[in-house]
């Protein structure tokens, strides 16, 4: 029913959820909910953690900064009592965090996480996405014409790749990385064994498949960092 409504329809109501759920006065107010989501991870065994989702996924507790959200939970403040935590992941979350507040979010993770826990995160590539650009070859404007027609996003002309990187989905308020740069930041914090994959491909079959984002043009334009707390 959803789906036959007109796209420009979908894409207004997904914009004034959005303006609610990220309402600043409202998640200030609501703030207190940090701590009690806190205090019921800090009781769970085996804990799969998604930051930044509000959706239900069966073997994992999502938490997300939103107002209207089951486990309300700000990755940039301390996750006080939880040192259980034995997989996060990220799926398009850092992106959206100023440099300094998305490696304080990565900081708080690996001190909430068990020894050898592990973390995974998709983000835009940077690297990847300037070298499609660089070969200025039609068919990744395609691509990624396709896929962002569903958000309302026009990508008709080769900068449009850089564009909608930087200036789309509220990337403008925070940081593109490119694999160098997040890796340094995973190491500096104390992670290691940091891998680089592309979309839906892990070594560990339990983070296999997780990104919800596969289209064409997510296979070069998204990569997936894993890193270990030793």
């Amino acid at each position: 029913m959803w789906k036959k409504l007109p796209l420009p329809l979908r894409n207004y109501a997904h914009y004034k959820a959005h303006r609610f759920n990220s309402n600043r006065l409202l998640l200030l107010l609501f703030a207190w909910r940090h701590e009690v989501t806190c205090k019921s991870l800090a009781g769970k065994e085996n804990l799969q953690l998604r930051v930044g989702e509000s959706r239900n996924f069966e073997g994992w507790v999502s938490t997300n900064y939103q107002v209207l959200v089951r486990n309300f939970l700000d990755g940039r403040r301390s996750l006080t009592g939880v040192s259980n935590i034995r997989r996060a992941y990220l799926d398009n979350v850092i992106e959206h965090l100023p440099r300094e507040e998305g490696t304080q979010m990565l900081t708080n993770l690996f001190l909430a996480m068990e020894s050898r826990g592990v973390i995974r995160l998709a983000t835009p590539d940077l690297e990847s996405i300037c070298t499609r650009y660089l070969k200025r070859d039609s068919k990744y404007i395609d691509e990624m014409s396709q896929d962002m027609k569903p958000h309302g996003l026009e990508v008709d002309a080769m900068p449009d790749l850089l564009r909608v990187t930087y200036s789309a989905f509220g990337h403008e308020k925070g940081y593109i990385y490119d694999f160098p740069t997040l890796k340094h930041a995973l190491e500096s914090i104390g992670f290691v064994d940091i891998e680089l994959f592309r979309p839906g491909i892990s070594n560990r079959s339990e983070l296999r498949g997780l990104e919800s984002r596969m289209g064409k043009s997510d296979d070069w334009s998204q990569m997936c960092i894993e890193a270990v707390k030793p």
